[in-house]
């Protein structure tokens, strides 16, 4: 999410151009050199979670129904009917967005409707920045999105770069790509029904991930030891966060995210957890998965190894590799 760059060659013949004709003339700013003003009360955590994550399933515009998710415009006057101030309008949501469940909702009427999210990943603090974001929003204009919102992630581009943190940088990619491919499976099973949503995984799923990988500027994959798709099989490496990552959950624990350096690069290991969605391909055959849908994965995938998962369990890891 940058904007272009003029290339080195460029600027040294616009320096040429400018020194041989324009010597007698005040310097013009060009757009490196221009500032651009921080919006009020920026929120920068919230905008790079927000636009990378939330938005790619819930409609930024007021009024849009995209029959996947409720719009923000929808979401915040349905949380501030029960929460008028900002703290607890942001307890309340970061309590749902921790651990989604219809009984933690403020709008549980919209399950009629809509699915249960899954749990994305984030911390109470990144989503406490998502939830202050969307209050101090005027989310509900419809003006707002190609106003504020534009303004937002424009300064967002060109906001001075913080000292890099690799393991949280490799976790922020992966739940970004987490939130992409989501957003198109659940459209997937809206569309067509569990079985035919396989097929979506079968011949989309890799290619997407890695078309966000290139969009995203690092290497991006999703591996397991129970793989379905032999391509998506664990390297000795990533087995070994994997017994790690078990082991956690083992003693109770959530497993973190690791990283790991060679060379010029960073390479970071992150949890994939099973929610109840995921059951209804990963399930227990007959409990879980319907026969239907188990035909398929017999057809799709015949060596076929990542069922008899039951909910928080590791399906496998994603793996984000960096250039430092």
């Amino acid at each position: 999410m940058t904007l272009p760059k003029l290339t080195v060659l460029a600027t040294i013949i616009a320096g040429i151009f400018l020194l041989s004709n324009c010597a007698d003339k005040p310097k013009e700013a060009t757009p490196e050199s221009q500032t651009i003003t921080a919006p009020e009360n920026f929120n920068r955590e919230g905008v790079a979670v927000f636009s990378q994550n939330c938005s790619s399933c819930h409609p930024t515009k007021a009024g849009v129904d995209n029959g996947i998710a409720p719009s923000f415009a929808e979401l915040k006057a349905g949380y501030l009917k029960k929460n008028t101030t900002e703290e607890a309008f942001v307890a309340s949501m970061v309590g749902f967005l921790s651990a989604p469940a219809q009984s933690k909702s403020q709008m549980p009427e919209l399950f009629d409707k809509y699915a249960l999210m899954p749990n994305l990943g984030f911390t109470d603090e990144q989503y406490a920045a998502v939830a202050r974001y969307i209050y101090h929003s005027a989310v509900e204009d419809v003006n707002w999105n190609e106003n504020q919102y534009q303004q937002d992630l424009e300064y967002l581009k060109h906001a001075p770069k913080e000292a890099t943190n690799y393991l949280k940088e490799g976790k922020d990619l992966a739940l970004a790509t987490k939130a992409v491919l989501g957003k198109n499976l659940l459209n997937a099973i809206q569309q067509r029904g569990t079985e035919h949503a396989l097929e979506f995984c079968n011949t989309r799923a890799i290619p997407l991930t890695d078309s966000m990988a290139v969009a995203l500027n690092a290497s991006i994959k999703r591996v397991s030891d129970r793989n379905r798709n032999p391509n998506n099989a664990a390297n000795q490496q990533e087995l070994d966060y994997i017994a790690f990552a078990k082991n956690e959950l083992a003693e109770g624990r959530t497993p973190k995210g690791k990283l790991t350096e060679i060379e010029n690069k960073a390479i970071g290991y992150y949890p994939i957890l099973t929610n109840k969605m995921c059951l209804q391909c990963h399930g227990k055959p007959q409990a879980d998965i319907t026969p239907e849908t188990l035909s398929m994965i017999e057809k799709l995938y015949p060596s076929d190894l990542a069922t008899g998962y039951g909910e928080n369990e590791l399906r496998g890891i994603w793996v984000i590799e960096m250039e430092k």
